[in-house]
């Protein structure tokens, strides 16, 4: 992607450029800057209200590999890849990029689990193998904008 330099910039970039813009026109959905635990956290308000997570991976060439999780194979990226907790299968996405393409890819952590190093998540150095970029199909701006609404359950515009 053209004037993103790292995985900060990247969700700099889903930040402001796609998640500003769905959610601004949903006064029952909230974008929190807050970031503990997951890169991205949504809430909806209402009489079913939820939680909504993001995970956002930018890989660069130089950098070798796409790595998650702390060097010591611990966090909560891991955590979440090896529990299967229901909650998070449901509602946690992953959003990758890559600095050789234009599009995005939205994933949840089953299709992630799939091409991961070593086939799982180890004991240190996770990763998500560069062939993930081949295998899983790619989208545009306007079509992962679709599928995040999809996904908050937002009707289209």
């Amino acid at each position: 992607m053209r004037d993103i330099l790292n995985e900060t910039a990247f969700e700099n970039h889903i930040r402001k450029d796609i998640l500003n813009d769905i959610v601004s026109e949903n006064q029952s959905y909230k974008l929190f800057n807050f970031k503990k635990a997951v890169d991205i956290l949504i809430a909806k308000n209402g009489a079913n209200p939820q939680l909504y997570f993001l995970e956002i991976k930018y890989h660069k060439k130089s950098h070798r590999r796409l790595g998650f999780g702390h060097g010591k194979g611990g966090g909560f990226q891991p955590e979440l890849l090896k529990d299967r907790t229901d909650y998070f299968e449901k509602n946690l996405r992953w959003i990758l990029g890559n600095e050789d393409s234009e599009n995005y890819w939205f994933v949840d952590s089953f299709i992630l689990r799939n091409h991961l190093n070593g086939d799982g998540v180890g004991e240190k150095y996770n990763g998500i193998k560069s062939s993930f970029f081949k295998d899983v199909t790619s989208l545009n701006k306007e079509e992962l904008i679709l599928k995040i609404e999809d996904w908050l359950k937002i009707k289209s515009r």
